[in-house]
């Protein structure tokens, strides 16, 4: 199977007479941008348009490319920065798309339905991560950047460094000053719908495990933020 980069570099080499590298990058990450934006602006309609959109910008930028090697990175940068510009609009117009009820997993099994089956605790959830998106809204875009490109999209420090063009020690900092950024406006902004979420009884919940969703990689960050700290 050919590279990213080997996809890229003809591209830019055949684009617009002949589509079919282009397509095959399509065909590899629709999916995974999807998956992201998904998980950011938790609504599928929007998720859906944004993916479209930043593919197409994708096509009409890849000529500009320096690094091809460094494909997957760069899309998935603008992704996040698409998705977070998506959640600003939203701030300013509140009435727009709304978040769906159950923004993760994408596919919920048995386990997670009956996990979420409580319509208060799925309110509470619904609440939470509509506080988080207010959260990262607040924070410099270049904060909220960094954690979702750490947090959500899992990229390492050298994937990140090279996106944003700065080095190794730098990305280390910033991550950790966006980290206790976070922290601060999470417990500022979210912390009564955290703590009511979480000290609900486990039996009440549900005894099954279900995938961590957003709201539950907060305490995971904080405790990130505070061993660095």
């Amino acid at each position: 199977m050919l590279s990213d980069a080997v996809l890229v570099m003809r591209c830019q080499r055949e684009l617009p007479e002949i589509t079919r590298s282009f397509e095959e990058l399509v065909r590899r990450y629709t999916q995974r941008i999807y998956t992201l934006v998904y998980r950011i602006v938790a609504n599928r309609e929007e998720a859906e348009d944004i993916t479209q959109d930043v593919l197409l910008k994708a096509y009409y930028s890849l000529p500009q490319l320096k690094q091809p090697a460094q494909f997957s990175t760069w899309l998935y940068r603008m992704a996040t920065n698409a998705a977070l510009d998506s959640l600003e609009r939203r701030r300013r117009h509140p009435w727009t798309s709304p978040i769906e009820q159950v923004p993760e997993p994408l596919q919920p099994s048995p386990a997670a339905t009956v996990a979420l089956a409580h319509p208060e605790e799925q309110l509470l959830r619904n609440e939470l991560r509509d506080c988080i998106n207010t959260v990262l809204c607040t924070l410099e875009r270049e904060q909220a950047q960094i954690l979702v490109m750490r947090e959500l999209e899992e990229l390492s420090y050298d994937d990140i460094a090279r996106a944003l063009e700065v080095s190794l020690g730098a990305i280390k900092m910033r991550l950790h000053r966006a980290r206790l950024a976070f922290q601060r406006l999470f417990l500022k902004l979210c912390g009564h719908y955290a703590r009511v979420v979480h000290s609900r009884p486990r039996a009440e919940r549900s005894g099954h495990r279900r995938p961590p969703s957003q709201a539950q990689q907060v305490p995971r960050q904080r405790k990130r933020a505070e061993e660095q700290s």
